[in-house]
């Protein structure tokens, strides 16, 4: 029987290593012994293992083998020649055992051991010998001790060429009674994390049983973070089968970024729970609770590595999001954060738009869809958004979000966007759309930490912006903008926050201002730009005050941070008041300067007769409707009269 003949061919193999090593004790320390016990297990392993360094053998009951620079080949396609090599090894065990069964191992000690374990492009494992015989759980060896002093445990994935490395500065195992637990010890490194770990775990014998689950007890350091894994296994050496309690919590949870190659951002202190279960590659976490700084996360996340790219599926909820909490996605560390600060340049350049980096080098490591639905977020500036739907997709390191979907002051904002990190030329690239409809300025502003004139502004605003742009940083990806925005407004007022951007001559002559810090209503605002290379040229820019109508024309330059926009009020009818006067805005965000440019009254006011640009194109009406609501001001403002004047209030 085929079985009968497996259990042959294996006490064969153990008999001709036990001769093997009663040669090699008559024939100690030359190379005769140092051959005659390491030519069975080559020819066993179909594998070369060579042992390079001093041999000794002590006979009696149990049999103590050192041996010096011991190694094993790796597979003839293997990243290394090696698969296992140690400057020392120590074995101790029971002869009669390996006949007789269970094998007994009283210590088994290595010094500056590694062992590499690692798949080919095709799948292969170099673990899996040509000539080894079937192994099973059941033959699972008694082992007493375990002693690691200085080693390493590399794994390789040949076909996403992933690395893991695992170090042991000291690591050891105690188990003396076969039916009792055992004792876990050691410290040592997780990729470039510092690791303690503390473990009680099931008895040796117990791997060797399929019918009731393995426990396991263990607690670990992970540079800074405290691990708690508290369950059972139901197939420990598969690995397969997992039913744990697991609890994770330190100064900031993106030190675990390179360890697990995840695209994690620099985050605050965090603590969270979760039931691990799974196996065989496929992993859930089930009843997930998360407090990150003041932020709070539930749900459940599933997790297949088997794939060649990771795959992740979540489904999330919150009571409460701070987005300062997360403001590390754009490189501005969190507040909460442990970690330390950065010392950062001073910026010189006299520019506005902040040189902000994205961090996205990570995002092609992992394919994920999330859905998440929050029921209040704060802003880093303390607005708070509600109702907010989030629908996110990476794939082959294709970011998408839709929907992005949010209800903040009385209105409502959706955000569609596709972000590829990496393209040929290098440059990350976004496409984005978004909708703004119904928002209350004054309402927006009233809840912020804003200055108390721009609390002042008041008005329903609405709009939209369909952009494609590339970079690598906020500036350059304002910079390089193409596409269209447009943005309307009613029933509006800036307060005396205007006097901080314009002169009060210049307010005067546009008609927005007739005394002190008493703004006259703008009642409705029309604008539409397109854009290229980073420069809006508006196409449309039309504001109403109950007496005069503005027009404006020219470019804002997100790449120079420059303006250059005419202004050219016009009255409504006769007015005590002098005639309004263009102006003129030139400079810089920073340092915006404004000019009057007085022109000949007839002149203005017979150009004022054909001025048809006072009514926004027919396309732009159904949006100003979306962004605004129906029976608008802006509506009213320019209803479709057939006249080339503005119809009188």
């Amino acid at each position: 029987m085929r079985v009968l003949r497996i259990v042959g061919w294996v006490v064969g193999a153990i008999i001709l290593l036990i001769v093997a090593a009663g040669v090699a004790v008559w024939a100690a320390p030359g190379p005769i012994g140092r051959w005659a016990v390491a030519y069975p297990v080559s020819a066993m392993m179909g594998r070369q293992m060579r042992v390079a360094g001093p041999l000794s053998i002590h006979w009696g009951s149990p049999i103590r083998i050192v041996a010096e620079k011991v190694s094993l080949a790796n597979a003839s396609w293997g990243m290394a020649p090696q698969m296992f090599a140690a400057k020392r090894v120590v074995l101790v065990f029971y002869p009669w055992s390996l006949i007789r069964g269970p094998t007994r191992i009283v210590l088994v000690e290595a010094d500056d051991a590694s062992l590499l374990l690692e798949t080919s492009k095709t799948g292969e494992k170099n673990w899996a010998f040509s000539n080894a015989a079937p192994k099973h759980r059941e033959s699972f060896p008694v082992l007493q001790q375990l002693v690691l002093k200085q080693s390493q445990l590399t794994w390789h994935n040949g076909e996403t060429d992933a690395t893991t490395v695992i170090g042991a500065d000291a690591l050891s195992l105690d188990a003396p009674d076969p039916q009792g637990p055992v004792k876990i010890a050691g410290y040592g490194r997780f990729q470039k994390l510092a690791v303690r770990l503390s473990a009680t775990v099931g008895p040796l014998a117990a791997l060797r049983q399929s019918a009731k689950p393995y426990p396991l007890d263990i607690w670990a350091d992970l540079g800074g973070m405290a691990l708690t894994l508290d369950g059972t296994v139901a197939k420990p050496l598969d690995f397969s089968g997992l039913d744990l309690r697991l609890s994770l919590a330190g100064p900031s949870l993106d030190r675990l970024s390179e360890a697990l190659s995840l695209p994690l951002p620099p985050l605050p202190e965090f603590r969270g729970t979760t039931k691990l279960r799974g196996g065989n590659g496929q992993w859930a976490l089930q009843a997930f609770t998360m407090k990150l700084g003041k932020s709070d996360l539930e749900g459940g996340l599933d997790v297949n590595t088997n794939a060649k790219v990771p795959d992740i599926t979540a489904n999330l909820t919150s009571s409460y999001i701070d987005l300062a909490d997360f403001t590390g996605a754009v490189g501005v560390k969190p507040k909460r954060s442990a970690e330390p600060t950065p010392a950062q340049p001073p910026d010189t350049s006299g520019r506005v738009i902040p040189d902000l980096p994205i961090a996205v080098k990570k995002l092609p490591g992992i394919n994920a869809k999330v859905s998440f639905y929050g029921t209040r977020i704060r802003s880093s500036g303390g607005l708070p958004l509600e109702r907010v739907a989030l629908g996110l997709a990476l794939e082959n390191g294709i970011l998408t979000v839709k929907p992005l979907r949010f209800h903040v002051a009385s209105g409502d904002l959706a955000l569609d966007f596709t972000f590829t990190p990496w393209v040929q030329q290098g440059a990350p690239r976004l496409e984005a759309d978004l909708q703004i409809s119904n928002v209350d300025l004054h309402q927006l502003f009233a809840g912020t930490g804003t200055p108390a004139m721009v609390k002042e502004t008041r008005g329903i605003i609405g709009g939209f912006a369909r952009v494609s742009t590339s970079g690598v940083s906020l500036r350059q990806f304002l910079a390089r903008m193409d596409g269209e925005a447009g943005i309307f407004m009613e029933n509006g007022a800036f307060s005396n926050l205007l006097q901080k951007l314009a002169p009060i001559d210049v307010l005067e002559s546009l008609g927005v201002l007739i005394a002190g810090d008493r703004p006259v209503p703008i009642q409705c605002l029309v604008s539409h730009f397109n854009i290229k290379q980073g420069v809006a040229t508006a196409s449309t820019f039309l504001f109403d005050t109950q007496a005069t109508e503005v027009v404006a024309s020219g470019n804002i330059n997100f790449a120079s941070e420059t303006l250059y926009l005419d202004l050219d009020p016009i009255n409504k009818g006769p007015t005590p008041l002098s005639l309004r006067t263009p102006i003129r805005v030139r400079g810089t965000f920073k340092s915006p300067a404004f000019s009057v440019n007085p022109v000949n009254i007839i002149a203005r006011l017979g150009a004022a007769v054909g001025l048809g640009i006072l009514f926004p194109p027919a396309a732009l009406i159904p949006l100003i409707d979306t962004g605004l609501g129906p029976r608008n001001a802006c509506a009213r403002a320019y209803a479709a009269t057939g006249s080339s004047v503005p119809p009188k209030k």
